[in-house]
């Protein structure tokens, strides 16, 4: 069956689509959604879960020309399992300052004041500024890990180092970033 005709079936809101999507893509889902919240498993399947009713519902807005249903589906799990961690985060009272210190900056608290929302956007900026000054390498491990939510044995399977390796520099990384951005306060 092609995408063209998975995708009738679902605007049609014919079950069997739903049935034929989570047949072929659930591993997939699974695995991009288990990487972002780790072993929350019940949060896991909530977030496939999810991603299925969000297709369903939007499937008419699905334009296979433009992706295909995998890559659609990657992005829906994705933008779920992002979100579903930062509700865990506020609800756990954990904050792990030095691993999610760039997640939590790109939240914008609609709350604070004009001036805070300023000062927010400039520190991210000045992030921003100091993350693509680093070399390649060490950029590239800054956003698997801050961004991407990788765990250290995926980015050091990806890019051929011992995690060992991956967690020094990391670490390394954080003091230099951390160093960089307050001197240009």
């Amino acid at each position: 069956m092609t995408e063209e005709d998975i995708v009738s079936l679902v605007l049609k809101k014919n079950e069997l689509g739903l049935t034929i999507i989570a047949e072929k893509y659930e591993k997939l889902l699974v695995y991009i959604a288990a990487q972002i919240l780790g072993n929350r498993t019940r949060d896991i399947e909530e977030c496939v879960n999810d991603t299925y009713l969000k297709f369903w519902k939007n499937a008419s807005n699905y334009d296979y020309t433009r992706a295909s249903i995998p890559t659609y589906l990657k992005v829906i799990v994705r933008n779920t399992a992002i979100n579903r961690l930062r509700d865990l985060k506020r609800h756990e009272d954990k904050t792990h300052a030095e691993d999610v210190f760039t997640l939590e900056s790109e939240i914008s608290d609609s709350t604070q004041n004009i001036e805070n929302q300023l000062v927010r956007k400039e520190n991210m900026n000045r992030l921003n500024r100091v993350i693509s000054n680093l070399p390649e390498k060490d950029r590239e491990l800054m956003i698997r890990k801050y961004f991407y939510l990788q765990s250290s044995k995926i980015i050091a399977n990806a890019m051929k180092m011992s995690v060992t390796a991956v967690d020094s520099r990391l670490s390394r990384l954080r003091t230099k970033v951390r160093n960089e951005f307050n001197a240009q306060s």
